[in-house]
């Protein structure tokens, strides 16, 4: 038997978005919504209280420049977000 194959390609390129959104109940679903709506494909998702803050890591595939920066744009309108930072993971 051989080893186990890595399902991620090395050339597959991913965006990272940081998001920082008041800790409310509805917070990660607005966050979630909006990438529905923006039909990114998630590959990783992580979230946790931070203070008074929710702190909401998006790991998607990359869809290039222009989708990014639309994708955050929408995430930074959402009421309860305070921040967006995004970059390449």
């Amino acid at each position: 038997m051989g080893a186990p194959v890595s399902l991620k390609q090395d050339d597959e390129k991913r965006r990272l978005f940081l998001v920082t959104a008041q800790d409310t109940p509805d917070a990660l679903m607005r966050v979630l919504g909006v990438a529905s709506v923006q039909q990114v494909r998630l590959r990783a998702l992580t979230a946790q209280p931070e203070g008074a803050d929710f702190s909401i890591r998006l790991e998607i595939d990359d869809q290039g420049d222009d989708r990014a920066h639309a994708l955050a744009a929408r995430l930074a309108s959402v009421p309860a977000v305070r921040g967006v930072g995004h970059g390449w993971r």
